[in-house]
């Protein structure tokens, strides 16, 4: 639309769209387990809606023990902490989420940052439940799985992906595969580390401390696997004529360049959290999200610490002193919060411009990047579970969900078709976090980019543009 001149945009505006909606199969086995990975091809010559996409399967956990003594219990994972990678192919070119191995990571990253309970609520067949309830569908996570639950089954349908599937900047990211070439999404499942997993009695090893007990050698086999995988997605089927007119002059003209801007994500895990730092190549650097780890986070045989916990370690994001403490605060002091030294460098340019000296600034700091201050500002950064019930305090946000969001630019790229992020010229640029949290466990850092599709009308070549 805002190629067309002002004299045809009224009318364009005017013009019928119809859409309808497409089953799509994975190539190969319909299944998949820890580990494994599938693909599934959008139809061929077609205005596919890629942000309508939704993945639905069957997911089957097994291996819970329902004892009054010495029970184990796994509660079902929020849908997108259930990949460890997704990607997108155009025209047989890996265009989104190819230096990511950390989707679950930065996703959950984000929806704790950004969306609050009614969001959740809404997901309830992504099962986003368990993000803010200390339960299932099926049973209570801190209890005994009592009758048929020692194998969980829960059917998922899994919307609003990253990457590609955010583009044009519209609510609707629609590409022509006749043009761009075939659309294909691959998959790779998550370790078990994804699953939040609890015990008691026997179940626990001896001697073990609360933050640090792993289940015994007879349950350390607590799995999922997915079953009848499909796919959906929405393509239009009926266009204006307007939009054929305007692509044959498009590749008529044999001067214009056709652009595809979409959202891109870098990710790295680095060991240690002092001075850890992520190689970015990329036109728009729009924005950083930076997580603190647990120490088991990646452990498949790690349990929560306590009864009142929401996630599994690998999703309980803490805060630590420069001596590697989690950092712990009453409402009537807040001196322990102090002595964070935080800051992001890129090249010769910091951001804050003054490092973060109270680890309780960098909700706001997120917040503002995410919100800009709006009064519609919502976020899980408070949230947690005590006594059967959904509480908010500062403490949350210290122990469970400390993620910092640190934007560049007013806006992503590819959503206000402004490139106005950091560009690092066509070179490899080190993005350094200078941070003293955390000590005792590992720092999440991941970069959110706006790239493009190039179509040359010149050539009929198709490249990517990081």
């Amino acid at each position: 639309m805002e190629v067309l001149p002002p004299s045809l945009s009224y009318s364009a505006s005017k013009q019928a769209l119809r859409m309808n909606r497409f089953q799509c199969r994975p190539t190969g086995a319909d299944d998949a387990t820890p580990g494994s990975t599938f693909r599934i091809n959008l139809p061929s010559k077609s205005l596919v809606n890629l942000s309508s996409f939704n993945l639905c399967f069957n997911l089957e956990m097994s291996t819970l023990v329902a004892d009054a003594a010495n029970w184990t219990n796994a509660k079902l994972p929020f849908s997108h902490q259930l990949f460890s990678a997704v990607r997108v192919y155009v025209g047989g070119q890996l265009v989104s989420g190819g230096l990511s191995n950390h989707y679950d990571l930065l996703y959950t990253g984000l929806v704790k940052a950004s969306a609050g309970e009614d969001w959740c609520r809404s997901r309830y067949n992504d099962h986003a439940k368990g993000l803010v309830e200390n339960s299932d569908d099926l049973t209570a996570f801190n209890a005994n799985p009592t009758g048929t639950y020692t194998t969980k089954r829960g059917y998922y349908c899994i919307t609003d992906f990253l990457g590609i599937f955010r583009g044009n900047g519209t609510g609707r990211s629609i590409i022509d595969t006749s043009l761009w070439g075939d659309v294909s999404i691959e998959f790779t499942m998550n370790t078990n580390a994804c699953i939040a997993k609890n015990a008691n009695g026997t179940a626990i090893l001896a001697g073990a401390a609360d933050n640090s007990r792993a289940l015994a050698a007879a349950i350390a086999d607590i799995t999922y696997k997915i079953q009848d995988i499909e796919g959906y997605v929405e393509c239009i089927t009926q266009t204006t004529p307007l939009y054929i007119k305007l692509i044959t002059m498009l590749l008529d003209s044999k001067e214009q360049q056709i652009r595809f801007p979409y959202q891109n994500f870098i990710t790295g895990v680095v060991s240690s959290g002092k001075n850890a730092r992520l190689q970015v190549n990329s036109g728009c650097i729009d924005s950083m999200v930076v997580i603190p780890l647990h120490s088991n986070f990646n452990n498949p045989r790690s349990i929560v610490g306590v009864a009142d916990d929401l996630s599994a370690q690998r999703y309980k994001f803490t805060a630590c002193d420069s001596a590697g403490a989690v950092i712990t605060i009453s409402n009537a002091n807040h001196t322990s919060t102090t002595g964070a030294t935080m800051q992001i460098q890129i090249g010769s340019d910091t951001f804050p411009k003054v490092p973060i000296n109270n680890y309780l600034q960098v909700s706001d700091i997120t917040t503002n990047s995410l919100f800009s201050n709006s009064l519609y500002s919502q976020n899980l950064l408070f949230n947690g579970w005590s006594g059967n019930a959904s509480s908010y305090s500062r403490q949350k946000f210290l122990s469970e969900n400390f993620v910092w969001v640190q934007s560049f630019s007013d806006g992503e790229g590819w959503a206000t078709k402004i490139l106005t992020g950091i560009d690092s010229a066509s070179q490899n640029l080190d993005v350094i976090v200078n941070a003293n949290t955390p000590l005792n466990g590992s720092l999440f850092i991941g970069a959110l980019l706006t790239s493009h599709l190039l179509f040359d009308t010149r050539t009929g070549s198709v490249s990517v543009v990081q």
